[in-house]
């Protein structure tokens, strides 16, 4: 293990080199599990002279809305979608409303809002860029602009999947099953795989997959890709050149016994994973424990279903709660994986092991 300051490029990288050369190590490849660490990863690998994706093609990602500027030049389809770096930029749009109001850099549904007006939507811009000034993880937002996107209702997907030769070889879908009841946005549950059962276009998501990560200068990549699918044509909403996180790989091995992080670890160092096939994957659901009170935790206790195969709880007694949105992780206390019965409605049974998590309060 080598410690350092990862907001510090420069001494992290030298740190390490000093770590690899006391041990007479030699890196063999690298693989990063958070945005935040993408551009450090890429410059240790340009330093090592190791294959990754480039820092410029990192860095579009990371901004959403250089990211849908890119793809709407190419005429790879995703939401409409203008960035905003005061509240007065906000007149000048000509987006329809409702809008979705959100950081230009940043990760899941954190301090991402549906605004209805023009009022509101600047109302929540002063809202966010004072949340973002003060903000604790200045690692993930670099600035304070804010994107202002296009609505697209419709079902929510995203996929872990590699780029090869121009072509996109997926690896997994999963189904995103929402709560706008706690903050928009919000993932309650996914499923695995998400496209069993979904009237879904394989070879026109591949092709726009990887038409969208060849407009973003990307040539080969293990990636996971957010999209929203609205009459039959995939929208893309985020790329990032790195693996699904939240509890995707825990679900991705309870459906199919694949490891993620061992595919992500191989694949960094040029080695191929056997993957299973499509028959061997069993449909599972993972519900996410979130808490929808503000105080300090006591205990989270599940009760006993038939259906339920893996309950990780992260968070333990003394944790503070504080809710959106102030704080969109501290809510997130872990995650239970069931095996849904197949001749009723995910959403259902999802809701009914929602049911079985009582989360305790001091």
């Amino acid at each position: 293990e080598c410690l350092s300051d990862l907001t510090d490029y420069v001494h992290s990288i030298e740190n390490l080199k000093a770590h690899l050369e006391l041990f007479g190590r030699i890196p063999s490849g690298v693989a990063c599990f958070d945005c935040e660490s993408l551009p450090l990863a890429a410059r240790i690998a340009a330093k090592f002279q190791i294959p990754y994706s480039a820092e410029h093609s990192i860095e579009l990602c990371r901004s959403k809305s250089a990211s849908h500027e890119v793809w709407t030049r190419d005429d790879v389809p995703c939401p409409a979608s203008v960035r905003l770096f005061k509240p007065e930029d906000i007149k000048d749009c000509r987006l329809n409303y409702p809008a979705v109001l959100k950081p230009a850099t940043g990760s899941g549904s954190e301090l991402v809002f549906l605004v209805n007006d023009r009022d509101e939507a600047e109302e929540k811009f002063n809202f966010i860029e004072q949340k973002l000034n003060n903000h604790y993880n200045s690692r993930m937002y670099a600035d304070t602009s804010c994107s202002l996107e296009e609505y697209i209702e419709g079902t929510e997907y995203s996929c872990d999947w590699i780029l090869k030769d121009g072509k996109a070889d997926i690896i997994r879908f999963s189904r995103k099953i929402k709560n706008n009841d706690l903050s928009f946005g919000t993932i309650q549950s996914y499923v695995v795989p998400g496209e069993r059962g979904q009237d879904l276009n394989i070879e026109l998501i591949k092709d726009t997959l990887a038409k969208g990560a060849e407009a973003l200068g990307f040539s080969s990549m293990l990636a996971m890709t957010d999209f929203i699918i609205r009459d039959g044509m995939p929208y893309l909403l985020e790329m990032t050149p790195r693996m699904g996180g939240d509890c995707l790989p825990w679900l991705i091995e309870q459906s199919s016994g694949l490891n993620m992080f061992t595919l992500a670890v191989n694949y960094a160092r040029g080695i191929h994973t056997k993957r299973p096939e499509a028959d061997q994957w069993r449909t599972m659901c993972a519900v996410r424990v979130i808490a929808d009170e503000a105080g300090t935790l006591k205990s989270v206790m599940v009760d006993d279903d038939k259906r339920i195969t893996k309950v990780q709880i992260d968070k333990k007694a003394g944790h503070r709660i504080v809710l959106p949105p102030d704080n969109f992780d501290s809510r997130i206390l872990g995650f239970v994986i069931f095996r849904p019965d197949d001749d009723r409605p995910q959403e259902e049974q999802a809701e009914e092991i929602l049911r079985c998590i009582r989360i305790e309060y001091k």
